[in-house]
């Protein structure tokens, strides 16, 4: 179930400046506000989630902020705007349309960090019901996507651009993965999965808890893609995700209805 969430900006009185490496604050904004309807739901999702073979699904996923008029200064976004869109994407029954408009519409939110922080308030949320009923649809990536590869000789994980050799079949295992925790049992469908990129891949390194102890950087690419695959899994992608660390603001997709399928040559 996904959900457009209009933000206005609360004026601060000074330039309004966010950091370019906002998804973490963004997740933990989730959470938060999640844990104020339903605490023991929240502990679960976090703690838990959905889990298969000792891997945990949290199965939501959330866009970057779309931003009409911006500007880059160093390591900050500064907005131009007076309201931006923001899209989330729950796959758990439990977050129903009333469920998630109650905890999100009119609340007000900081996204920053000690340099610089914006005021938000959520002035609207709308439901958005896409049935992805085709097996062949095209998609824009809205948040860079991310797909790693343990190397057990460098002992370091890799994080793969989507046009290697890996990605198609790391993307395929990572859907039904999710299927399985989801539905609780094998997925047993269609076994064809044709991912094909209408775009060159763009890279962005994304600083994660940046200045503190626990900092870490994650690659994601953002692109145009066709997918060929079975509509359940394609239904699973758009509402949680595509690739990996959906709940930290990796991996949101949209249907991109100007594209056009690309055949094999």
């Amino acid at each position: 179930m996904r959900f457009t969430l209009v933000l206005e900006l609360i004026s601060n009185n000074s330039k309004n400046s966010l950091p370019i490496n906002y998804q973490y604050e963004l997740s933990s904004f989730v959470y938060h506000t999640l844990a104020r309807a339903d605490e023991q739901y929240t502990w679960w999702l976090h703690e838990n989630g959905f889990t298969v073979d000792k891997k945990q699904f949290r199965l939501f996923s959330f866009s970057s902020f779309e931003i009409p008029t911006y500007k880059i200064e160093a390591d900050r976004i500064i907005i131009d705007s007076d309201k931006i869109k923001w899209y989330i994407s729950f796959l758990p029954e439990k977050s129903t349309e009333h469920f998630i408009q109650g905890l999100f519409n009119n609340i007000e939110f900081s996204i920053g960090d000690s340099k610089s922080k914006v005021n938000f308030r959520v002035s609207s949320v709308e439901m958005t019901n896409t049935e992805l009923a085709y097996e062949i649809l095209n998609f824009q990536t809205l948040s860079p996507v991310c797909i790693t590869r343990h190397d057990p000789l460098q002992k370091q994980v890799i994080y793969e651009n989507p046009d290697s050799e890996y990605a198609s079949e790391a993307l395929f295992l990572n859907l039904k993965n999710k299927y399985k925790a989801y539905f609780g049992h094998e997925y047993e469908g269609e076994s064809t999965f044709e991912f094909k990129l209408l775009s060159k891949p763009q890279s962005k390194l994304i600083t994660i808890k940046t200045n503190t102890p626990e900092q870490s950087r994650v690659k994601g690419f953002k692109f145009k893609f066709s997918l060929k695959a079975d509509p359940q899994l394609m239904q699973i992608m758009y509402h949680c995700g595509l690739g990996e660390k959906n709940a930290m603001g990796f991996g949101f997709v949209e249907l991109n209805k100007n594209a056009k399928w690309q055949t094999s040559e």
